[in-house]
């Protein structure tokens, strides 16, 4: 009921260049989800966060956030710090004040370029306070993660996230993305550590820009899924639990134990169906509440593929 009618915000307003499958056609969103989808600047949001958050107010955030128990190690400069805490600020009043339910962030190259910091650990901090945020501007991303987050009352705590890591013996997939999921997935017994992008660290290590959040994901029962470019009207989705792993990547990684499906199919099911390469990892098993959501919204669910490519998929078969 609250998605009726609400709006969904691109901050930044276009999506990252080269990531064609995070764009979405807006009239096919409006008709099937009722959502609205508004496009703002990024300096728009910048400045939003100059006006109102002096460093007189920054200062004291960025010390209780370092001083924190949760926090193993800060390699991020502190003019870094303050800008990153700000954009989050900047983010999450500008979201409240108009209604949105929640916003894909083009988190670069503006933020390097322009700005000279990078974007996930705002976005982190955002998603600690409760509203859902796509990295790299992925729409489909942003409809899956606010469908879990309204499905759930806020507790699926859903986060984008790419497949990076398959063990086929064992039946595991690995999830990962730079940096950017809410502190709040900390695995237990565990910490984070503020790191600079680690992407520019390994292309320009004299030169990088941070925020980000390194760590473990917690462990427990998962569903992964996504609303397939362009239209949202094709979905993927699986059950898993996320398990104890090593941290095989910086960034923020967990690994998943998929349930009534193996690994070998998810990864055929991918290749053949051409799917997205983001994934929203959402807490609990959620499927057949999912399966129900999209029943009336006309959704088709896709079906597994065999544990083998064909070649022979949905590409194909899509008007661009």
């Amino acid at each position: 009921a609250r998605l009726k009618h609400a709006k969904i915000l691109m901050a930044g307003g276009m999506r990252v260049p080269g990531f064609y499958d995070c764009e979405l056609n807006e009239m096919s969103i409006a008709k099937r989800f009722g959502l609205a989808v508004d496009r703002v600047d990024m300096h728009t949001i910048w400045k939003h966060g100059e006006d109102k958050y002096p460093e007189s107010v920054l200062t004291p955030l960025v010390d209780r956030l370092l001083s924190s128990p949760a926090v193993a190690g800060n390699f991020v400069k502190q003019d870094e710090l303050l800008k990153s805490v700000r954009l989050s600020l900047a983010l999450a009043d500008y979201a409240n004040s108009n209604g949105y339910v929640g916003l894909a962030l083009k988190n670069w190259p503006e933020l390097f370029d322009n700005y000279g910091i990078s974007g996930d650990g705002a976005g982190s901090l955002v998603q600690d306070l409760g509203i859902p945020v796509a990295d790299e501007s992925d729409m489909g991303a942003l409809l899956t993660m606010v469908a879990f987050n309204e499905l759930t009352m806020s507790e699926g705590l859903p986060t984008l996230m790419d497949f990076s890591f398959v063990n086929h013996q064992d039946n595991k997939i690995g999830m990962w993305h730079c940096g950017g999921t809410a502190t709040r997935l900390m695995r237990e017994g565990t910490q984070l550590e503020i790191r600079n992008h680690s992407i520019l660290d390994n292309y320009d290590p004299e030169d990088p820009y941070g925020m980000l959040f390194e760590f473990l994901q917690a462990t427990g029962p998962v569903t992964i899924a996504k609303y397939q470019y362009p239209h949202a009207s094709t979905i993927f989705a699986f059950e898993g639990d996320m398990i104890d792993s090593p941290m095989r990547y910086r960034g923020c990684y967990g690994e998943v134990a998929p349930k009534g499906i193996c690994s070998k199919s998810i990864a055929g099911s991918v290749m053949n169906h051409g799917m997205d390469h983001h994934w929203v990892v959402a807490r609990g098993h959620l499927q057949e509440d999912l399966r129900e959501f999209n029943y009336w919204l006309g959704v088709e669910e896709l079906a597994p593929a065999e544990a083998k490519t064909t070649g022979r998929g949905l590409p194909k078969k899509l008007d661009y």
